[in-house]
């Protein structure tokens, strides 16, 4: 399978929600479901990078890592939600080409 990667590093393609309840930030323009709780219409992440921005992935942006990373998910401890933030950010530094 193919990896798919969201503009916010998070590998959609890995994530249990795909692709079932969830077809990828990509492939969806960023309406992805929990938006629904929210009261998002767009992933403010994706609004911002992909929208606004006009950028792949905010490996690129010179605000990261902003605000809009600051949020948890309530379903996760705070370990796997520092472990998930890490990741991302190793992410989009890769994908910036500043490993």
């Amino acid at each position: 399978m193919e990896e798919i990667i969201s503009c916010c590093g998070v590998v959609c393609s890995g994530c249990g929600y795909y692709p079932e309840t969830c077809g990828g930030c990509p492939a969806i323009e960023g309406r992805v479901f929990w938006t629904e709780y929210t009261g998002d219409a767009v992933c403010p992440i994706y609004q911002c990078c992909v929208t606004e921005k006009m950028l792949p992935h905010c490996g690129l942006c010179g605000e990261l890592p902003c605000g809009r990373y600051d949020q948890d998910d309530p379903t996760k401890s705070p370990e796997e939600n520092r472990a998930d933030y890490e990741s991302q950010m190793a992410i989009l530094k890769k994908l910036a080409g500043r490993e």
